[in-house]
């Protein structure tokens, strides 16, 4: 090979480099900067788009909540009680505000009307949900519940609340008092802090579990360690043998305003 060939292709090959790291240094400084939505693991992501600097994954990839049932019991003067037991699969993550509604249809299975409503979900936690004396002038054939977007929240070094219902008893009244039946039960705080406001659901059910009545609570002002004797009261006949008492005892947690200082610091799951 000539002395000139070789130097050809020395300039070829020098060409051809250069042209190279042209057009590295052009690709690498045009490429766009990582995002948490460029479908790419990278910026020490722990999964494509999730975790390091984006969001947590568990978040990404958080679960709706389940509508476990729900029901409606017919009362007097087209009125109704509607009652749903839903369920928050996510471990670590629950809400603080969740706008909900009851939607009610009737026999052609046409939308009659709507029932907003506010609540709050822990983590894993199951609940109820309770509207109570909601009209209707059309005969209701199912009722359906939906949400709204639901913002999710993880709280620190989280515990769910201690509250224990015990001693539920249910009688009837007779002719001397006010009323057709009447509960009793003892809500005890085995939390170590004290509570503003806890909501109490009360649902009663015969034999085959079928929900015969529901009612509200609301106890203020609940200490750590307090027990605390209550009564809900049905002012209607209620149609059907009670065989179950089932009674659902919840705080906010979410709620800062729901925490009494009462001298102490607040808790680590507050925090999130």
């Amino acid at each position: 090979m000539s002395r000139r060939r070789n130097k050809q292709i020395i300039i070829a090959l020098v060409f051809f480099l250069i042209l190279s790291v042209v057009g590295f240094l052009i690709y690498y400084f045009s490429q766009p900067a990582p995002t948490c939505d460029d479908n790419i693991q990278n910026q020490g992501e722990e999964e494509v788009d999730c975790g390091g600097p984006c969001s947590a994954c568990e978040l990404v990839h958080i679960k709706a909540l389940e509508v476990e049932w729900v029901k409606v019991v017919s009362g007097q003067d087209n009125f109704y009680d509607l009652a749903a037991q839903i369920k928050n699969p996510n471990q670590n993550y629950g809400s603080g505000q969740i706008s909900y509604q009851f939607e009610l249809y009737d026999n052609q299975d046409n939308l009659i009307i709507k029932y907003p409503g506010e609540t709050f979900i822990l983590p894993n936690q199951t609940k109820y949900l309770l509207k109570i004396k909601a009209e209707s002038g059309e005969p209701i054939k199912r009722v359906n519940l939906s949400f709204g977007q639901i913002k999710w929240h993880k709280p620190k070094d989280y515990q769910f609340p201690q509250l224990v219902v015990q001693q539920k008893e249910y009688h009837l009244l007779d002719s001397q008092e006010a009323g057709f039946a009447q509960v009793r039960a003892i809500l005890i705080n085995k939390a170590s802090f004290d509570f503003n406001k806890t909501d109490i659901d009360i649902l009663l059910f015969d034999s085959n579990y079928h929900l015969l009545a529901l009612n509200t609570n609301e106890i203020r002002i609940l200490l750590s360690g307090q027990e605390r004797e209550f009564f809900s009261t049905w002012f209607s006949p209620i149609f059907g043998q009670v065989s179950f008492i089932e009674i659902e005892a919840e705080t906010n947690i979410f709620d800062l305003d729901n925490f009494l200082s009462g001298g102490r610091e607040k808790e680590k799951f507050q925090e999130y």
